[in-house]
């Protein structure tokens, strides 16, 4: 397979769940939380097999939109969804469809004032566009996470902070499985201002090709609205800092949480 068809085929799922996804605390018990996020990105560049980005790439535009829902069924259980919009063109290959959809939850298994542990699980199927990192667009299947988060709250120059830790295993039916690790600071200066630093990290087991890796890192703002902060609004960047067969992606995220 060519540098640059290779890179295309791993590119589209790099833009990976954020923190309002992947968080360790629960839903409040009969909360509904809906999250609805839009990632535009590009690459002109692409890292090779031995992490060196060298390789040009042509015409690697994407245009991400999803929406998860996290509801609280109980204080230990919280049940989530999640349908994934794609609109991508890499080359030659172009796409705009469904690309998946999720479902699973989350179980708390131990919970404090100020720390979290919890496990969870998802199926992602359905769809017809490309996946995951390395996915072909016809790969298809049934796929499994199953992931364990740990959530910590502390106080940081005196302002409120938490950092937020998972590591998972996703298992594909057509392609190579995965490990996943991703890690989350943030800090609120206000209660209606929070900043984060998030990276999102993994790599895959060798396939017929090879294998990928990636290190993403994003920094994003979130400002809250309403009188009991229901609503928020989520504007961040992010970019491919590191990597093997993978494209060095830029993309801009906006996101708006709505919790009922």
């Amino acid at each position: 397979m060519k540098n640059w068809l290779r890179l295309a085929v791993l590119a589209v799922c790099l833009v990976l769940p954020s923190v309002a996804k992947a968080g360790a605390w629960p839903q409040t018990g009969g909360d509904t939380q809906v999250i609805i996020t839009y990632e535009p990105g590009s690459a002109d560049e692409g890292f090779d097999a031995s992490g060196d980005k060298t390789v040009a790439l042509d015409r690697w535009k994407q245009n991400n939109l999803s929406v998860f829902i996290d509801h609280g069924v109980t204080e230990h259980l919280t049940l989530t969804a999640k349908v994934n919009y794609r609109d991508y063109t890499t080359g030659p290959e172009h796409f705009s469809g469904l690309s998946s959809i999720e479902a699973g939850g989350r179980w708390t298994l131990k919970r404090t004032d100020d720390f979290v542990f919890a496990l969870g699980a998802t199926v992602e199927g359905f769809g017809k566009g490309r996946r995951n990192d390395y996915d072909m667009s016809s790969a298809g299947g049934t796929d499994y996470d199953l992931r364990v988060y740990a959530g910590k709250s502390f106080t940081l120059l005196g302002k409120n902070a938490f950092v937020d830790l998972q590591a998972a295993r996703h298992l594909r039916q057509y392609e190579a499985n995965e490990w996943r690790l991703d890690a989350t600071l943030g800090v609120k200066p206000s209660p209606q201002w929070m900043v984060m630093a998030q990276v999102f990290a993994g790599r895959t087991d060798k396939a017929a090709w090879g294998y990928a890796q990636w290190a993403n890192t994003e920094l994003s703002v979130v400002r809250r609205f309403g009188p009991q902060q229901q609503t928020s609004l989520q504007l961040g960047l992010r970019q491919t800092a590191a990597g093997r067969n993978v494209p060095a992606v830029q993309a801009v995220v906006v996101s708006l949480w709505k919790t009922f």
